[in-house]
């Protein structure tokens, strides 16, 4: 009887292990997978807005939306891929576009080692610049890309921190609460 108990309790924690570990990696391939999809949806960010501009301006780009997601203000979501799918806040999400047919595959490549690179590194080693703590928004300079409507909201409730490229960054006129890191 004893005998019987003891390879009981035996395979009993032989299973009870194994459920353990595969509920562990079930947990890590779950992470892991979303990290991923993170990184495509910044990476289709970085490619539509920023693919013309220098690498330094891709990650400041980059840095901008990750600025949304680090702060705790509700009217940001709290996901890359809730943020770059947020109503109205991307030209390139209003055409439902995604870099599907990519003719730039060279580019392509770009954004996704610097989406990477941003996702696994931001606030370490890429912080924004002196002056941009509360800077959530950018535009190009040209205004290309920016309707009436979104002109307006510029014009009213933002200004300008800085320029990189062919955009400018903005913060709201009454600030913010949660001013991130800067250099």
């Amino acid at each position: 009887m004893r005998m019987r108990m003891r390879k009981t309790v035996g395979v009993t924690s032989f299973l009870m292990t194994g459920l353990l570990a595969v509920g562990f990696l079930c947990h890590r391939l779950h992470i892991e997978y979303r990290r991923e999809q993170a990184i495509m949806c910044m990476a289709e960010n970085l490619y539509h807005e920023g693919r013309g501009e220098k690498v330094g301006h891709q990650y400041l780009l980059g840095m901008l939306t990750l600025a949304r997601v680090a702060d705790p203000d509700p009217q940001w979501p709290k996901t890359i891929c809730g943020v770059v799918g947020q109503d109205r806040q991307f030209s390139w999400t209003l055409d439902y576009r995604l870099a599907t047919k990519r003719g730039e595959q060279e580019k392509w490549e770009k954004a996704k080692f610097i989406a990477r690179d941003l996702v696994l590194h931001a606030w370490v080693r890429f912080l924004l610049p002196r002056g941009w703590a509360c800077a959530r928004f950018y535009k190009r300079t040209d205004g290309k890309g920016v309707s009436k409507k979104s002109q307006k909201f510029f014009d009213a409730r933002l200004f300008p921190v800085g320029q990189f490229g062919s955009h400018s960054a903005f913060q709201e006129r009454r600030g913010c609460k949660y001013p991130l890191p800067t250099t």
